[in-house]
């Protein structure tokens, strides 16, 4: 049996010469070309860690996104869990790693050491809320640093709620 024969008014099909490079085929040749193909994604299972994996997934694509030194209340969840799992966090320096895997570490970091100096600082004297403010240098985690006096009252609240989080964690890990 002989191959199919084109019809005698048909136009005879070009002969492509074989080359080093790939073959390319004349537009009249009027062939369609095959898109290529779809990669393929490997379907998720269920699992129990699923949700937890799907946060991280999420966490992980915004931590390079956002890399601001505010912290959310996410980052201040993580940071509560982790001293009620019982890490300690008492190193005199803060580890630039660890700061830029729980960024509320540096604001941790910065209550405990005004809340340390307060207690070890010998008072003689009666305390005057007018005299300790104007003596204590204001660190970079207190509220003299981490509300402006344009700031949005949305954000001031959010920032001082944030803030006496932290003083709470403080104070419970000192005690």
């Amino acid at each position: 049996m002989s191959p199919p024969q084109p019809p005698p008014s048909a136009p005879p099909l070009p002969q492509l010469e074989p080359s080093d490079h790939s073959p390319q085929l004349p537009l009249s040749a009027g062939l369609m070309l095959m898109p290529p193909p779809v990669p393929l994604y490997k379907h998720p299972s269920w699992s129990p860690d699923i949700f937890r994996d799907e946060a991280w997934l999420r966490r992980k694509g915004n931590s390079k996104k956002r890399r601001s030194k505010s912290v959310t209340d996410e980052d201040l969840d993580e940071l509560k869990a982790c001293i009620e799992l019982g890490f300690g966090f008492d190193s005199p320096e803060v580890d630039p790693r660890l700061s830029e895997t729980f960024p509320a570490l540096g604001l941790y970091y910065a209550v405990n050491k005004s809340y340390n100096d307060a207690i070890s600082k010998p008072s003689t004297s009666p305390p005057s809320v007018l005299s300790d403010c104007d003596s204590i240098p204001s660190p970079v985690g207190s509220p003299h640093a981490i509300v402006g006096p344009g700031d949005n009252p949305r954000t001031v609240k959010t920032r001082l709620r944030q803030w006496a989080q932290v003083v709470a964690c403080s104070v419970r890990q000192n005690s």
